[in-house]
């Protein structure tokens, strides 16, 4: 029968690479040890790696007449890379966020979900209110940190090689983006009347790509008017006019 040992701690610029450093050490391959992920890695905003990896394996020892029944090793996929990479830099991201939050005196604990292509990450605060900020400021400056936080990591040569990029960062809590969602679409519907009725051009406020996003997605299909943005940076915002008066 297999009888557990002391636990030994490695450490790594990835998971893979930590866990591969101490099997190496201790001679013997996944099917003959309990590994447990202590710590995943943290990134810095330019793909470095801020916090090693850290795991411990917990090598087993086996009886001579069952040696031969073990499984040979069996080297990890593309496809489990790619899974234990992106769930490193989620974690990452996510404890990035936690980061920025703290700055701010915010205190919150997160969910992360990932899917093909994108991170969300599902905050909880006492601090609701704050964390989301004026119309959506805090929350929205956090978002695109994050999703700049993610471009620095893909830049890492092993997440390159991994075929990781693109990703996607939405930053959600308690509902906050599909509440917001219904708003945009109210203004934009608002503003597709005023402007068929007037004839004249609607100027909003500066707002964060995505909600520009939804609003032209919402008027895409309009027979009266169309939007745009205009604007560089910060000050970036949907016009919305009608069809015979401006062209791109």
């Amino acid at each position: 029968m297999r009888r557990p040992v002391n636990m030994a701690t490695y450490t790594g610029k990835t998971v893979t690479e930590a866990i591969d450093n101490g099997l190496s050490d201790l001679q013997v391959n996944r099917h003959q040890s309990n590994i447990k992920v202590v710590k995943f890695p943290k990134m810095g905003m330019f793909g470095r790696v801020r916090q090693a990896a850290v795991v411990e394996i917990e090598p087993l020892s086996v009886d001579t007449d069952l040696g031969d029944t073990l499984p040979a090793e069996t080297p990890m996929t593309a496809d489990e890379n790619r899974l234990l990479l992106l769930s490193s830099i989620s974690q990452a991201t996510a404890e990035y966020v936690k980061y920025l939050a703290t700055e701010k005196k915010i205190t919150l604990n997160y969910e992360i979900k990932v899917v093909p292509d994108q991170f969300f990450i599902e905050m909880s605060s006492n601090d609701e209110e704050e964390l989301i900020g004026p119309k959506g400021q805090t929350i929205n400056q956090f978002q695109e940190l994050a999703n700049q936080y993610v471009v620095n990591a893909e830049k890492n040569p092993a997440v390159q090689e991994a075929n990781i990029q693109g990703i996607k960062v939405e930053l959600d809590i308690n509902g906050y983006r599909a509440k917001r969602s219904r708003i945009l679409r109210k203004v934009a519907t608002r503003a597709e009347k005023v402007v068929g009725e007037s004839e004249g051009a609607i100027y909003f406020d500066p707002m964060p790509k995505s909600e520009r996003d939804q609003i032209h997605a919402f008027l895409q299909d309009s027979e009266t008017v169309r939007s745009f943005s205009e604007g560089q940076g910060d000050e970036r915002a949907v016009v919305v006019a009608p069809l015979t008066k401006l062209n791109d």
